[in-house]
């Protein structure tokens, strides 16, 4: 009875006195037989596993030991899964790329081998479906041996591993990081109280799925699955006797015993394996002198992993930035890091492949991938925001003819393809496209800077008086330098910004900036690809996205996305009358004339030039897709001008929009519309009618039911007529709308539904046009 007591006190003394914990090494060997006596004991009653006259024996030291072990914590942080892959898939779900930051894919108990799943159990945990998280006979078999010996032996269960295991990756204090390395008494009967509670939370099963997901390898492997990819090159649910065993021995130590580096330790612990097996029954002596005599049989695989590993490693970038810079994956930048390291997530995005073919073979054909020049391209959906393509000419990684940069998102002087958004700020003002300017040079305007020679049109040429379809179809500078007198500086950069442009420093302008409608501010190919998408979406404009849908891994769980925040950002009218200016470019005597239309389609576009020839652009657009594509040197268009450029198999000079950069940009785009209906762009519509231009309902009250339903619709509203009409009334002509819900001037929200009442004696079966 006194040792007993003496145990207690030592095991008591030592968990107060010694917080980060005493090796058992470092203890003589009456003392490591006297704790390991007290631990059998605690851990004995509280799972419930000892039996009389044992229980009886260790009673009296117990009481003080049990109530030692009812303080101690049990709840593991379960909340937080293990390391996991991000899966991306493109958007019609096929598989482009994946990452981690563990190599560890998880699976459930049905899709790994029987074999697999017997020769861990009957190596690693023999009792493994009769003991209660901890197995006192085994503590009693290591305390006796770790007593009389300095070579210690663990006697831990699979459940107790997993406690290790869930440590290693969430302790969320200095004490569950001593029980992760589980080397002291303290540590092993915290270990144990976790141990006991986990099984007491889960079955054995789902226990045994957790561990088998959970532990490490070798060679990156976390998880049956991904050491099964790695090591046979085939899957957890394939894995044979042989295969298993080299596993299941691999558990003792992956770097020990690696078989790619050590091939006779790895076959030995092979070997081993299969014996302890055949002690404990699990396998017949024939199936284990077959298995002993089998080559190790290594086929290594790999799961790719990374950007680097992508077929589409640019698009892939963008969605882990995304996914590092929106809060639909954390509050913080910290929360967001940790998210993309953990995994677990599945991954759809916008990605066309066909689409991102498409522009890829045309950048090739262009330039190839070691030219000086390089080109950008991004593919944006209008309506949507989906980001369906970025390429470019150049192979992912570093050193000479790589980069890790993706140029779609990079910001460059963007030239003449600022143009449509200048004559766009001035519909919304209610300037007309039919308003004439004489667009002669040199031009000195009275209230912007100008250059020190003047405005002047590409070569010198002079227009006379002309509108805006015509300086959009030349691309007349002087033109659109009287047209951004007329609208003044900043409220064209605030109309860009309205459009998701972010880069104009809008709050430093002067206001006498009359280089920003030449394009001499820089802007990213995706951005404004995504703002021409509005010309032809109605005036909707969405924040570009590359992730549409995010479910967690194993079960599917939807998760929150980016909100692409689609919303009515300029009146319908002036969106379609900037669509239907351009189409002039591709008219005779357009800028893009000679080049032509995708075949079989109608397109708008805009190329841009910029100064000097330090780059070259086209957004063009259809309903389906906008692509922007910018060409330029990285290394600075400034120093390293397009003035000499190898693009075709021919020697190009003084580069302008529509001689490279439009034939990668048709090319991109007839590709991408493979097998799509043409549908036509936008004609002009009157600028101002009942229109919204500060996102407001507007006030159909009063309209004939066809004008009002055109207003709405117009807005991007769903026009509901109810059924029922007002009360008679001799003053309203039946046909007339009297109410509406919501009321005029209410914030007005993309496709929101505005119910109209029509006046007594209006027909109200009217079908409301298609305008999704």
């Amino acid at each position: 009875m006194g040792r007993k007591n003496r145990a207690s006190t030592s095991l008591r003394e030592l968990m107060e006195s010694a917080p980060a914990g005493y090796s058992e090494k470092e203890r003589s060997w009456p003392g490591r037989l006297a704790v390991w006596a007290g631990a059998v004991a605690v851990v004995a009653i509280s799972a419930g596993t000892l039996v009389a006259p044992g229980a009886v024996a260790l009673s009296a030291g117990a009481n003080s030991l049990v109530n030692l072990w009812e303080e101690l914590p049990a709840d593991l942080p379960l909340d937080r899964a293990l390391p996991q892959h991000t899966v991306l898939l493109d958007n019609e779900g096929k598989e482009f790329a994946r990452f981690y930051s563990e190599n560890r894919i998880d699976v459930d108990l049905d899709r790994v081998s029987q074999t697999f799943l017997d020769t861990l159990i009957s190596t690693e945990d023999v009792r493994f479906y009769d003991h209660h998280g901890v197995d006192p006979y085994g503590i009693t078999r290591a305390a006796v041996s770790n007593a009389l010996s300095s070579d210690l032996q663990g006697a831990s269960t699979i459940t107790q591993q997993l406690v290790q295991n869930i440590m290693v990756n969430n302790a969320r204090d200095e004490t569950e990081q001593l029980v992760a390395v589980g080397d002291t008494y303290n540590a092993k009967i915290r270990e144990s109280k976790y141990a006991v509670h986990l099984e007491q939370k889960l079955g054995k099963d789902e226990i045994l799925r957790m561990y088998v997901n959970a532990v490490y390898f070798g060679n990156r492997a976390y998880g049956v699955e991904a050491a099964a990819r790695i090591y046979f090159n085939t899957s957890a649910a394939k894995l044979n006797l042989p295969q298993s065993a080299l596993l299941v021995g691999l558990l003792k130590g992956p770097g020990v015993y690696d078989p790619f580096t050590k091939a006779d330790a790895a076959t030995a612990r092979r070997n081993t394996v299969l014996t302890v097996m055949e002690n404990n029954g699990a396998i017949t002596a024939e199936e284990a002198h077959a298995a002993r005599k089998a080559p190790l049989g290594l086929e290594r695989g790999s799961v790719p992993s990374s950007c680097g590993d992508s077929e589409f490693p640019f698009y892939c970038e963008l969605v882990r930035e995304e996914i590092l810079e929106n809060q639909a994956f954390g509050a913080t930048p910290e929360e967001r890091a940790d998210r993309l390291s953990r995994g677990g997530m599945t991954l759809t995005t916008g990605l066309d492949r066909q689409a991102m073919a498409a522009g890829r073979k045309a950048v090739t054909e262009a330039l190839g991938d070691k030219n000086r020049a390089a080109l950008g391209v991004a593919v944006v959906e209008p309506g949507t925001g989906h980001i369906a393509a970025v390429t470019q000419n150049r192979s992912w990684g570093k050193g000479k003819g790589k980069t890790e940069v993706v140029y779609a998102k990079s910001e460059f002087q963007v030239g003449s393809s600022m143009k449509p958004l200048v004559l766009g700020t001035a519909l919304s003002e209610g300037v007309p496209a039919s308003q004439r300017y004489v667009s002669n040079g040199p031009y000195y305007s009275p209230e912007l800077d100008d250059p020190a020679e003047g405005f002047h049109n590409y070569g010198f040429i002079n227009h006379g008086s002309i509108d805006a379809y015509e300086a959009v179809r030349k691309s007349v500078n002087v033109y659109f330098v009287k047209l951004i007198e007329r609208t003044g500086v900043v409220d064209v950069a605030k109309f860009a910004e309205s459009l998701g442009i972010t880069s104009i420093p809008t709050d430093k302008l002067s206001g006498r900036e009359a280089s920003l409608a030449l394009g001499a501010y820089e802007v990213s190919p995706l951005e404004m690809a995504n703002a021409y998408a509005s010309f032809v979406s109605g005036g909707v404009v969405c924040k570009p996205v590359t992730i549409t849908k995010a479910v967690r891994s194993g079960t599917d769980e939807e998760l929150p996305v980016p909100d692409a925040d689609c919303h009515q950002a300029i009146d319908p009218g002036v969106a379609d009358t900037v669509a239907d200016a351009l189409k002039e470019p591709f008219k005779s005597g357009g800028t893009l004339g000679a080049m032509g239309k995708p075949k079989g389609r109608e397109a708008g576009a805009k190329t841009g030039t910029t100064n000097d020839f330090s780059a070259n652009w086209i957004v063009g657009v259809t309903p389906q897709y906008s692509t922007a594509v910018w060409l330029g040197d990285p290394r600075g268009g400034g120093q390293y001008p397009l003035d000499r450029v190898e693009a075709y198999d021919t020697t190009y000079y003084d580069l302008t929009g529509s001689e490279v950069a439009g034939p990668v940009w048709k090319a991109t785009m007839e590709g991408a519309h493979k097998g799509l209906p043409a549908e036509p762009l936008p004609d002009a519509a009157p600028v101002g009618l009942g229109m919204a231009t500060d996102k407001s309902i507007p006030d159909v009250r009063g309209m004939k039911v066809d004008e009002a339903i055109t207003v709405l619709l117009r807005n991007n509203l769903v026009p509901v007529v109810n059924q029922e009409t007002a009360k008679a009334d001799p003053l309203q002509q039946p046909g007339t709308v009297v109410a509406q819900t919501p009321a005029a001037g209410g914030t007005l929200r993309y496709r929101q539904e505005v119910a109209i009442t029509l006046s007594a004696g209006s027909e109200t079966s009217i079908t409301i046009p298609d305008n999704g």
